[in-house]
């Protein structure tokens, strides 16, 4: 009996195995997003100093990724006092949502899709609304990953609803 190799057999487990990755990032990160949202309502004081602290210790090191990291995060330090309860349930709001979505997506729940499809939608907006009004290195890079998800997803849904015809 032969066990030849097609060329789709090769090729689904390796979307399966970035499809899985990039969810599970994705997920990593709405996780951060409220826990920081939680940090941000319940001690936006003590905060306010981690912020600048974390910016201290990035600046320390002349490299320019860590010197523009250092900017991002003193930026965010600089504005929270003013903003404490907006950024908190933004980001609080943020985290549920991404978890939810990665969950379903994660478990393949076809029904879910269009939701989370556009869940990752409306926070890709924001976060490029968000982006156009104060430019970081980090926005970008969410962004980015955000549009790889939804790629994905697309991808991933139209695939699972072929495969249940």
């Amino acid at each position: 009996m032969s066990t030849a190799v097609t060329p789709t057999a090769t090729r689904r487990p390796v979307f399966e195995r970035w499809y899985t990755v990039v969810v599970a990032v994705k997920g990593l990160d709405g996780a951060v997003e409220l826990l920081a949202g939680l940090l941000v309502l319940v001690a936006p004081g003590p905060t306010e100093v981690a912020l600048f602290a974390m910016a201290g210790e990035l600046g320390e090191d002349p490299s320019p990724l860590r010197i523009a990291a250092a900017h991002s995060v003193a930026t965010a330090g600089a504005h929270l006092p003013g903003q404490a309860l907006p950024l908190g349930l933004f980001l609080l709001v943020h985290g549920v949502v991404k978890l939810l979505t990665v969950w379903a997506l994660l478990r393949r729940a076809l029904r879910w899709y269009p939701f989370a499809t556009a869940a990752v939608a409306v926070l890709l907006v924001v976060q490029v609304v968000g982006l156009v009004r104060s430019p970081t290195a980090g926005g970008w890079v969410l962004t980015a990953l955000d549009v790889a998800v939804l790629v994905l997803v697309v991808l991933e849904y139209a695939r699972l609803r072929r495969a249940r015809r």
